[in-house]
């Protein structure tokens, strides 16, 4: 399942520029980091507080999420991955079934189990945190939720790759083996920012995100809309045409 759409940038085609790393820079997002995500995943970002990976160019890796949204909603999400080099690298992986042979480790090695329920320990630990820094403070609601499929399972590489990178190495291990296998469209000694997405004109400001209460019904207490497709709600339409039709006829 993929974090993020993948979008058009398949791994490879940009441009990779050998770079010496860059100073230190805050982990709170600047005004430059907003427009950067914002074209990074074509839609304008929301409730981001802090960038916790960069590349060695500067730009954002990882955006921090509140875990509670403006609107209320509680999300526990705290990392996403946001490089299109690098969701599009790991949708490759999820692709070709690298999640369900790891779920078949983590059935087989308990020492992998472990590292793994440590990694989503140290996940709330960061959201925590995070809400700390943030003034958001505590949000109930998520207690004890992680993302990603942890601590058992492995349902998106893109969380745990997100995660990786913004804990750094060992803390996340089936994390840290995703950015490995991706080293084929990424390292993190260089940058690829060069044409991985649209920096010319203004940022996207159409809101296209499918985050909200109704992605978490059970978390936010309310139950998910109903939502019908186009080929069930042609059918409604029909039948609705043949009873006042009929009712037309008598």
């Amino acid at each position: 399942m993929d974090q993020n759409a993948a979008g058009d940038n398949a791994p490879g085609r940009q441009t990779v520029t050998e770079s010496a790393p860059a100073a230190p820079v805050s982990s709170h997002p600047s005004a430059r980091d907003l427009d950067v995500l914002s074209r990074q995943l074509g839609r304008p970002v929301r409730d981001v507080v802090e960038i916790p990976a960069r590349c060695v160019c500067g730009n954002p890796l990882v955006a921090a999420t509140s875990p509670r949204l403006s609107n209320g909603t509680p999300f526990p999400t705290t990392f996403y991955l946001t490089h299109p080099v690098i969701t599009s690298a790991v949708s490759r992986l999820e692709a070709a079934g690298l999640m369900n042979r790891m779920n078949e480790r983590l059935v087989e090695d308990a020492e992998l189990a472990a590292q793994y329920r440590a990694a989503h320990d140290a996940y709330l630990v960061s959201r925590e945190q995070i809400g700390e820094r943030s003034g958001i403070g505590a949000v109930p609601e998520i207690d004890g939720i992680s993302a990603g499929g942890m601590p058992t399972r492995v349902k998106c590489l893109h969380v745990l790759v997100g995660h990786s990178l913004a804990a750094g190495p060992g803390v996340n291990p089936l994390g840290d083996e995703a950015i490995t296998a991706i080293s084929e469209w990424w390292t993190a000694d260089r940058c690829y920012c060069d044409g991985a997405w649209d920096a010319g004109g203004e940022a996207p400001s159409k809101d296209l995100s499918r985050h909200g209460p109704q992605g978490l019904p059970d978390i936010v207490g309310r139950p998910a809309p109903v939502r019908k497709n186009r080929h069930h709600a042609d059918n409604n339409h029909a039948e609705e045409n043949t009873e006042n039709s009929t009712e037309a006829a008598q």
